[in-house]
């Protein structure tokens, strides 16, 4: 078998070719959302939203209510939180998120 044909024997299934579209489209998108990010320095809000997420599912379990919907409003609220903080202009985005990182994960 020769090396071309192993490399090119998965595309031929449609499930893989669509795939790797996907995962291109995926790699420039996220390529230029991290950029973006990084710019405005908010490197952290990935982490601290993971991590603010997690109360809101322990709530919804202990209410009996879908996780999903928990670890959403949690994550909204977390969101929101961050962007009412950091309008005072002595408080920056990442101290926000800092702060409210520590806040909703001390709370589960």
């Amino acid at each position: 078998m020769d090396v071309l044909q192993w490399l090119t024997d998965p595309f031929l299934a449609p499930f893989m070719r669509r795939a790797l579209v996907e995962v291109l489209i995926m790699g420039m998108l996220t390529g230029v959302l991290g950029t973006f990010v990084v710019v405005r320095g908010l490197a952290f809000i990935g982490d601290a939203l993971s991590h603010a997420v997690f109360p809101g599912v322990v709530i919804a379990y202990l209410l009996g209510q879908s996780f999903l919907v928990g670890g959403l409003v949690a994550g909204l609220l977390t969101s929101l939180g961050i962007g009412a903080v950091s309008r005072n202009r002595r408080i920056t985005e990442d101290t926000a998120i800092g702060v409210l990182f520590a806040g909703a994960f001390a709370s589960a």
